[in-house]
């Protein structure tokens, strides 16, 4: 039986849909590495509820199957005595299927045990060449990484399926998951821990690094892919780009793992993007992601890496090649794999697009109707929030200002604050005082510039970010008659970044006000500097 990458994708996405919205991203975790990552694999998962784990189980094992990979069961009954017990029949499952899922039941992995299996992890290794799955209850995961650290620097991952009427359970002091929670990923994972736990995991996993120098590559990739998209979760954006330019990248060179290293390439190009480096951007997404994807085979990737061309094209101000892009090249693609949350996103991007170039109404019926009921069925609570600020701007557009400031204020605000993602916290800010700057009350707008939205930028390195606060503050000096400054705004730190990014539009608006500004002095007929 053929068994092509496209239809196995295919129903990975399929089976993930049928399960309820907070499992979807863990299980396309777990079925990614249990399909492509390498023979031997010690995962673990935590899933309490007997009937929820019967349904992942055998959802998973229906993708497994299409794969190719048969599977066995392994329950930890009264009749496996020991941890010897247990790895005799390790071995002998592995010799007949290459993945066994080990059934747990609470209480059966104490300290002991744990260690135990420790000490038989290199054996286990060597002899059990299989994807060994343990499903377990969260009190023996956090044993685990408590009583066996070796053993737990060996896992290829920790999944979590839990019921949606407990999704506190398990938790340890402060609320805090005993075991590390598993990281934003590709398949579009969304990290909701606050800033501190992720501030602390931050430092758990330095430590970890630090005091295993020698650690194998191997075992160290997952820490340090996670250890990335935390700093970039956290806004330290210079940390997260060295760290990606500097510790990943060479280490996925080391493995020779071309996939990987061009999802750090893509995601450095991110913050590349993100700091009005869009030359660069462009060029390590055309030249160095696409050309890998397009050897793999893998148009999910090469889907979203045109997507994101066609954001940097947006920020350029060719919106037409972008929306060719984003509908002809990218869309199709998630529509054919039947990734609904990827679809969602794309056609975000399309309303965006279509926004900038004024078609309103079809932008806010993409947003209602198309993205938005997605997220709220994934219970995907930030990428909502988001959506909603962006049904906000059209409605300020429409000079529905007090609809527009309601959304802002209260369904979106409160969610990023609440996640800890200070860009688009920042960048709410912004459009609140747009609102009040529309109202009049010039005051507090300027404030809420100056103190909540311009120092964001300036730390995170967002320059596009940046010039448009900076424009908003010069127009509130300009409507102030304080036009030197305004025009010092406009001429040193806005029309240069505009020029910089080759964002046409901008570039344009930010001229005409210049020359309102020269006529308002009687210098009507001075052009303006070039930038």
């Amino acid at each position: 039986m053929v068994r092509s990458a496209f239809a196995i994708e295919q129903a990975r996405l399929a089976e993930a849909r049928q399960l309820p919205g907070p499992c979807h991203d863990d299980f396309l975790r777990l079925s990614r590495t249990l399909i492509h990552g390498p023979p031997f694999q010690w995962l673990l998962v935590e899933a309490p509820d007997e009937g929820l784990r019967r349904q992942v189980m055998e959802a998973l094992d229906r993708v497994l199957q299409r794969a190719g990979l048969r599977s066995d069961r392994l329950p930890l009954s009264d009749k496996i005595l020991d941890v010897p017990m247990l790895e005799a029949r390790l071995v002998n499952n592995a010799r007949q299927a290459p993945v066994v899922h080990v059934i747990g039941r609470p209480g059966w992995f104490d300290a002991a045990r744990w260690e135990a299996f420790n000490t038989r992890r290199e054996r286990l290794a060597a002899d059990a060449r299989s994807r060994l799955v343990f499903w377990l209850d969260g009190e023996a995961i956090a044993l685990a990484s408590r009583s066996a650290p070796d053993l737990w620097a060996w896992r290829s991952g920790v999944y979590a399926f839990l019921p949606a009427a407990a999704p506190g359970a398990l938790t340890g002091p402060g609320g805090v998951r005993p075991w590390p929670m598993p990281s934003p990923n590709d398949d579009g994972g969304v990290d909701t821990r606050s800033m501190a736990e992720r501030s602390r995991r931050v430092a758990e996993i330095r430590a970890w690094l630090e005091g295993n120098p020698e650690a194998p590559d191997e075992l160290q990739s997952t820490l340090v892919d996670e250890l990335g998209r935390l700093l970039f979760s956290l806004g330290d954006l210079d940390e997260a780009l060295a760290h990606w330019r500097e510790v990943e990248l060479p280490l996925y060179r080391r493995l020779g793992n071309s996939r990987s290293q061009a999802i750090t390439l893509g995601q450095i190009a991110d913050i590349l993007q993100m700091q009005g480096q869009l030359d660069e951007a462009l060029r390590i997404r055309q030249e160095e992601e696409l050309p890998v994807y397009e050897r793999l085979g893998d148009v999910r990737e090469k889907a979203i890496t045109m997507g994101k061309i066609a954001g940097i094209l947006e920020a350029r101000g060719q919106l037409d090649e972008a929306l060719r892009i984003q509908q002809e090249e990218a869309l199709p693609v998630f529509e054919r794999l039947g990734d609904v949350r990827l679809k969602a996103i794309m056609m975000g991007k399309i309303a965006d697009t279509l926004q900038a170039r004024g078609q309103l109404d079809e932008a806010l019926r993409i947003y209602q109707e198309e993205e938005l009921p997605v997220y709220e069925r994934l219970g995907d609570v930030r990428s909502k929030a988001i959506t909603m600020g962006k049904i906000a701007g059209i409605l300020q557009a429409r000079g529905q200002l007090d609809e527009a400031l309601r959304i802002h204020q209260e369904e979106t605000l409160p969610v990023l604050e609440r996640l800890g993602d200070v860009h688009h916290q920042a960048i709410t800010m912004g459009k609140i005082a747009d609102i009040l700057q529309a109202r009049g009350q010039l005051d507090e707008a300027l404030r809420i510039y100056q103190e909540e939205a311009l120092p964001v930028f300036e730390r995170l390195g967002d320059v596009h970010a940046k010039a448009i606060t900076m424009g908003r503050i010069a127009d509130i000096l300009q409507a102030r008659g304080q036009l030197d400054e305004a025009l010092r705004i406009y001429q040193e730190e806005d029309l240069p970044v505009y020029e910089r990014l080759g964002d046409v539009r901008a570039k344009d608006i930010t001229m005409g006000k210049i020359a309102d500004i020269l006529q308002a002095r009687g210098q009507e007929d001075q052009e303006p500097p070039p930038a």
